[in-house]
């Protein structure tokens, strides 16, 4: 699940926001806060992964800035977005330096009704820029991370952390990550193969590695194994006939261990 924090103290703001979210990551958790000190409690009690952040919100008020500060100094990674009717350069480049990835001015408004309020954020140079926000923090998410799900919720787990996968029963996989052996996960092999990166490859009908953490390998002619370390204890996996020669022309021998000559 994807958990977007959305900080504008006008709510017709918030709420067109939200239901920008909501279409394009339908498998979201949309929260609202209309002060960056409200935000801040937030994130202080929960990580999010999306944040839309304005910069003014009053005098003597925390401002969206100083609220990236402080998300800077607890050490959270967030995709943050600055959104703002304050057009001047420095704003923009302070944002970029504190961890935003996009700064989005807001279309200029004169009247102070929420309903100008709504038509002029509503314009469509604005929706624009906004989907060019969401669609790069899933171009990121999806190149970073992958959403597994579990019998408690949802699991995100980083690629970089995945070990192997194999065929669990119908329906589902179990999954060895470096911190967590997943026993149910609910997705077919299959499903699972197209969102991963090219380094990971069938080894035999039932299970996908990952070929940069195999430890170490026997491909002598009635074995045919390989090994990851999973939650400091060693699996083996069988590798088929068929897919040995490819697995064995993909390995850098240089940095894995094998007895095969």
């Amino acid at each position: 699940m994807h958990k977007i924090l959305i900080v504008d103290d006008e709510r017709p703001a918030r709420d067109y926001i939200a239901e920008l979210v909501t279409f394009y990551i339908p498998d979201s958790k949309v929260i609202h806060a209309n002060s960056a000190r409200n935000a801040l409690n937030w994130l202080q009690a929960e990580n999010f992964d999306m944040l839309f952040v304005d910069i003014d919100f009053g005098v003597g008020k925390m401002n969206g800035l100083e609220l990236l500060k402080e998300i800077n100094r607890m050490g959270k990674q967030i995709y943050a977005v600055i959104i703002s009717a304050h057009y001047k350069f420095d704003y923009a480049v302070k944002g970029m330096e504190l961890g935003a990835t996009r700064y989005i001015p807001k279309p200029l408004n004169n009247e102070d009704s929420e309903t100008n309020t709504m038509q002029c954020i509503s314009k469509p140079l604005y929706k624009e820029k906004i989907n060019e926000a969401i669609q790069l923090y899933l171009s990121q998410v999806n190149v970073r991370s992958i959403d597994l799900k579990v019998p408690d919720g949802i699991r995100r787990i980083p690629i970089g952390q995945l070990l192997a996968i194999e065929t669990a029963g119908r329906g589902k996989v179990k999954v060895y990550t470096s911190d967590a052996l997943l026993p149910d996960v609910f997705c077919a092999l299959n499903q699972l193969y197209k969102l991963l990166p090219p380094n990971f490859s069938y080894i035999n009908r039932s299970s996908i590695v990952n070929m940069h953490t195999i430890k170490r390998y026997n491909f002598k002619i009635h074995s045919r194994e390989i090994f990851i370390v999973c939650q400091n204890k060693e699996y083996s996996f069988v590798v088929s006939r068929s897919n040995m020669k490819k697995l064995l022309a993909a390995l850098n021998p240089q940095n894995i261990e094998g007895d095969e000559k």
